[in-house]
């Protein structure tokens, strides 16, 4: 089955599509990688970008495994709540924008008849602030972040909730992932799942997916030809 036809097959099959929120719908990971940067710097410790992209977006190691990895004599909790601040001084300022491709994505989707929303690791609120700023906060029936969630993604309690507050089945969910503990958490919630691929995953063969897209572009594309 051909690219085209695997998507439509999923399209059908779906009465919801849940968004992962950062690097999927918005560019926002390098104001996340900013704002942690200046926490650890304070502390004499340098990020490295390419490292953060691998252990923190994809597998999901957060501020737990950079301090565990170079042993570094910091508290993650401590480091979190520094850094949350920071980050949201972004969201609200209308810095984090859409990426160009996530207008047409979300316009198919809608026009295929299906319901939106976002299961982000994020908080709420910076979610909603970046929504906002961009104009695009009503095009999302729900938004799930980790403001009450008692376990994040690689665990699927953010996608359960969000299919709950939907009042849909979550084998009617769509899920759109970008990384290994998004792709976990959705497909043991029952969803299916398309994994969009990024230059730091594009190698690591992550698998588990329903379908694997080499970028935003090509999503939209697809999106395009099955819409039109």
């Amino acid at each position: 089955m051909n690219m085209r036809d695997a998507l439509r097959r999923l399209i059908e099959s779906s009465t919801a599509v849940i968004f992962d929120f950062d690097n999927v719908i918005v560019d926002s990971e390098p104001y996340h990688f900013e704002a942690y940067s200046r926490v650890f710097a304070k502390a004499g410790h340098t990020l490295d970008r390419a490292e953060y992209w691998l252990e923190w977006t994809s597998r999901g190691g957060g501020a737990e495994s950079e301090i565990r990895r170079y042993d570094l004599k910091l508290d993650p909790s401590a480091v979190r709540a520094e850094k949350d601040p920071i980050y949201s001084a972004f969201c609200r300022s209308g810095a984090v924008k859409p990426f160009a491709e996530a207008s047409a994505i979300i316009e198919a989707f809608e026009k295929a008849g299906l319901i939106l929303a976002i299961a982000s690791g994020s908080y709420e609120r910076d979610i909603r602030a970046i929504l906002r700023a961009n104009g695009i906060e009503d095009r999302f029936r729900v938004v799930v972040g980790k403001d009450n969630i008692k376990k994040t993604k690689p665990h699927p309690e953010t996608y359960l909730i969000a299919a709950e507050r939907l009042g849909i089945p979550h084998e009617r969910c769509l899920a759109i992932e970008d990384a290994e503990k998004g792709v976990t958490s959705a497909k043991e919630a029952g969803m299916k799942v398309i994994l969009i691929e990024t230059e730091i995953t594009r190698d690591l063969k992550l698998g588990g997916a329903d379908l694997e897209i080499s970028s935003l572009a090509e999503l939209r594309d697809l999106l395009k030809d099955l819409t039109a």
